[in-house]
């Protein structure tokens, strides 16, 4: 199965607390994983050091070969380059005094391989991805269980060799879709940019030819994919990421508004805890609290709000407010 073109879409997997994915999945195929492992181990450990030789004899490889394994930790995993320094006096790699990475690759990494480790229905990429594992790091992860309450009643992951091959075959693909349950189907050209699982939901990213234009394709609704005979044509993959990162949920744009709710009683509590974006403004008034964040629709925040009751409500902008109401009086008419 072609995983790494895959993976490198997710970047959840895009969201923040499964950054590490994808870089996990590379390398789980190219047997190279349990040296990352070791390297980001080592870098931080108490002693804080890793050298080439150490990794070269270890792993009986060449220290050219360790070399290229650092350069891969310090430019694909870490958040910085910078993280990762030469120390001349130690003669040994270690990470930055500004580097605030000790436990960023750690959480993150043992969260990403929990979910793997219960999605995969493979009992060989189990078994492989065990091995891979340093001994400490598969004892923590024997502790840490993901648990869905709810999944997707079509089988989305029949689609996924298909979009891995156009991926790896740098392949426009042809989808049949339909936009909504009860909407026609109709055939999209694309060209496949990421795979994101948001919510326990497959969703591809492309660009659609026919709408000259970013589009999000969820997989439950895909009848059929054709990989085309044409190459996918470049795309400003930072543009893309800047728009992932602009707004709450998986709808895409390049424009978003501010949408502002408030929160009583629990709920109130409970969002307080919570951050539903980077760019998200909080604030406590009369005992609610506010919280605004952009979107580049409100479906999501719509479904969210809805599911807090009468503890939740919108405050802006005015066609939120309107589809709040519209769709509660729906709701209490049995619609």
């Amino acid at each position: 199965m072609l995983i790494g073109p895959w993976v490198r879409a997710q970047g959840l997997f895009r969201y923040r607390y499964l950054a590490l994915f994808p870089i996990l999945v590379d390398y789980f195929i190219m047997s190279q994983t349990e040296r990352i492992f070791d390297i980001l181990y080592q870098l931080s450990s108490e002693e804080g050091c890793v050298t080439l030789k150490e990794i070269a004899e270890r792993y009986e490889i060449s220290t050219r070969q360790a070399a290229r394994d650092i350069e891969y930790v310090r430019t694909r995993i870490l958040p910085s380059p910078d993280d990762i320094v030469y120390d001349w006096q130690k003669r040994a790699y270690r990470l930055s005094e500004e580097a605030d990475t000790l436990s960023y690759w750690k959480e993150n990494m043992l969260i990403s391989l929990s979910i793997y480790n219960n999605a995969a229905s493979d009992a060989a990429a189990h078994l492989n991805l065990e091995e891979a594992l340093p001994d400490s790091m598969r004892r923590i992860l024997s502790h840490i269980d993901y648990r869905t309450p709810v999944r997707s009643r079509i089988d989305d992951e029949k689609w996924l060799s298909q979009i891995f091959t156009a991926f790896d075959k740098h392949r426009g693909i042809i989808i049949r879709y339909r936009k909504s349950p009860d909407s026609e189907s109709e055939d999209r050209d694309v060209d496949p940019l990421r795979l994101v699982n948001y919510q326990n939901a497959w969703y591809l990213i492309g660009y659609d030819l026919n709408r000259k234009d970013l589009r999000t394709f969820r997989l439950s609704r895909v009848e059929k994919i054709i990989i085309s005979d044409r190459k996918a044509y470049e795309h400003d993959e930072k543009n893309l990421d800047d728009i992932l990162d602009s707004s709450y949920g998986i709808f895409l744009s390049d424009s978003s508004e501010i949408f502002t709710m408030r929160f009583r009683g629990g709920a109130a509590v409970r969002v307080s805890s919570e951050i539903w974006h980077e760019k998200q403004r909080a604030r406590w008034i009369d005992g609610e609290y506010e919280l605004s964040v952009p979107s580049a629709s409100s479906v999501e925040l719509l479904s969210k709000l809805l599911s807090f009751g009468a503890d939740a409500y919108p405050v802006s902008p005015e066609s939120f407010v309107k589809e709040y109401r519209e769709t509660v009086k729906m709701m209490d008419s049995g619609r």
